[in-house]
């Protein structure tokens, strides 16, 4: 699978219930929906279907690491102020590395991919 921003191997995160895939250019992450779905419930968040959020059809997304088809942006959060990229085919999760400069670990951990799905996901169903 490549990066849909920057077009090198994802590195595949295995862990006990899924597996995700990191950038190690961009730190952006990938997810299967149905591990996402997983994450958040055991973080009491609600499935990805009862999250909400707007896709924004103006909005240049990039091609699915896994079907290469191009992928949606859904906008949310405070003031849309969010977003994340997926897959109408097979509905997997793109969420783009941090903006600022930060070190990429060489070992990418699979807790704390975990973690930076649900972090993002609790702020992006918050409304104000």
């Amino acid at each position: 699978m490549d990066c849909p921003r920057c077009a090198i191997e994802l590195t595949e995160l295995p862990g006990d219930d899924g597996t995700m895939h990191r950038c190690g250019e961009c730190a952006g992450l990938w997810v299967d929906v149905a591990d996402l779905n997983r994450f958040l419930l055991h973080a009491n968040l609600p499935a990805l279907s009862g999250i909400g959020g707007q896709v924004n059809p103006d909005e240049i997304a990039g091609q699915c690491p896994a079907c290469n088809v191009d992928m949606l942006v859904v906008e949310g959060g405070e003031k849309r102020s969010l977003a994340y990229d997926t897959c109408e085919s097979c509905g997997g999760i793109w969420l783009d590395g941090p903006d600022e400069d930060v070190e990429i670990a060489k070992t990418p951990d699979w807790k704390g991919a975990r973690a930076e799905f649900v972090d993002f996901y609790r702020r992006f169903t918050r409304k104000r």
